[in-house]
This record gives C-alpha cells, sequence and structure tokens, in this order.
C-alpha cells in the first residue's frame, strides 16, 4: 500500500504545503490506491522534510524524485504529449514557481503582517496565545533565515511582491484562455504551479500578492478546473 507523508491543510486548501499538494495531485492522476499520513516531526524524514512517498519499505523524499518514480514504476506520464520545445518552457515555468514565487507565497504567510492572523488560528487554534506566540516568532525566524540565503529575503515587502506580481503575470499570460498550460490535458507544469498559484488564491488572507492573484480570473478559473479535474471536488 503506498502511503503519502504529508501535511494538513485548511479549509480548501489541500496541505501547507504546495509541494505535498502536488505529490498527491500526482498520485490522484496516476489513478494509484494511497493514504495519507500527516507528519508534525520531520526530523524523522529522510530529507527533513515533506512530502515522503512510502512504498512498501522504500521511502522516497521530494515531489520531483516522487514524479519520477511513479513514471518510473507506474508509468504516470504527464508530459507524453509534449514536444522538446514545450517540455523546456515547462520545466522553466515549474522552475520559477518552485523557486520563486514560492517564497513569496511563503512571506505572504509568514513573514507579510497581514498573514500572521491567518497564520495563528490555522496553526495554533487551540494552543493559549502565550503559548502560541513564541512558537509562531520561532517558525518567523527561521523562515527569514532561510529567506536570506535564498536571497529574496534581502528585499522590501514591496520588492518581494514586485518580483511576484511578474511571476504571476507570466503564468497568466502563457495560460491565456487555455484550460491548462499545454492545451486540454494536464501536464507536469500544470501539477508544479496550481498548488503555489492556489495557495495564493485560496488562503483567506488580503496581502498585495494574494489579491493580485484573485484578480486573475484565468487563474482563479484554472485553479478551478484543475482541483475539479484532479480531486473531483
Amino acid at each position: 500500500m503506498l502511503k503519502l507523508l504529508t501535511l494538513a491543510g485548511v479549509g480548501t486548501i489541500r496541505s501547507s504545503s504546495p509541494f505535498a499538494w502536488k505529490a498527491e495531485a500526482l498520485l490522484r492522476l496516476a489513478g494509484l490506491n494511497f493514504e495519507k499520513e500527516y507528519v508534525a516531526d520531520f526530523s524523522q524524514m529522510p530529507k527533513g522534510k515533506v512530502p515522503v512517498l512510502q512504498d512498501d519499505h522504500q521511502l522516497i523524499a521530494d515531489s520531483h524524485f516522487i514524479a519520477e518514480y511513479l513514471q518510473a514504476k507506474y508509468g504516470l506520464n504527464l508530459d507524453r504529449t509534449l514536444n522538446v520545445e514545450q517540455k523546456a518552457i515547462s520545466h522553466a515555468l515549474s522552475r520559477m514557481a518552485e523557486e520563486h514565487l514560492y517564497w513569496a507565497s511563503v512571506y505572504n504567510r509568514f513573514i507579510d503582517p497581514m498573514g500572521k492572523p491567518f497564520m495563528m488560528k490555522a496553526m495554533f487554534d487551540s494552543i493559549p496565545a502565550e503559548q502560541a506566540e513564541p512558537i509562531f516568532a520561532m517558525l518567523q525566524t527561521n523562515v527569514m533565515n532561510q529567506m536570506q540565503g535564498h536571497g529574496i529575503g534581502r528585499h522590501s515587502l514591496d520588492e518581494v511582491y514586485h518580483f511576484a506580481f511578474m511571476d504571476v503575470d507570466a503564468i497568466s499570460d502563457y495560460l491565456g484562455d487555455k484550460n491548462y498550460l499545454f492545451g486540454d490535458e494536464i501536464t507536469s507544469a500544470d501539477v508544479a504551479i496550481v498548488p503555489i498559484i492556489a495557495s495564493l488564491i485560496q488562503t483567506p488572507i488580503e496581502t498585495k500578492i494574494a489579491r493580485y492573484a484573485r484578480s486573475k480570473a484565468n487563474l482563479v478559473a484554472y485553479v478551478e478546473r484543475f482541483d475539479k479535474a484532479v480531486f473531483g471536488e
């Protein structure tokens, strides 16, 4: 039995990790039976993070390697209809979303003051405020340290969102009026990008980047279309 080690979500957000969300979508698209297990202690994970796919005694960490594993063992090939040029564009768009826009989404939740009330409720609703506040402060410091190392955390709020606006524009412009990025079929780029866009659109906070993502009607429809096609809800 396959097991996906993951993080829980809130409301319509399927997981607080877009990469875990991506891995669940891959398993759904592969038509495989699996169960989910929510992880609290990341120190037990092979690379200190989720998602991790457990297949019998084998653990596959990282959504990219999970995708490769599902293709090699179970025949999931979402890009079978793409030509060489389209595969290159797919790779570039996915990397932009996962390595750049993702961090703006993290900033939007953990660093932007407007994101804190949502995060406190989502993460610590059952914990007294005097206990929750120092935990959140520690998480916020850890996130900022990671973002400083990445480089994006060295910019101001407006500068971070300026970069993110350009990423959102690029995805929206390339999608245009198509159902998915490369036409009528879901490809690996959609699976990588939708959870990151959805985490902005569906998070009930009013940061500049969240409002901007929601202003793109084609992205809102794209997220809803993908969700219905993959999860049937």
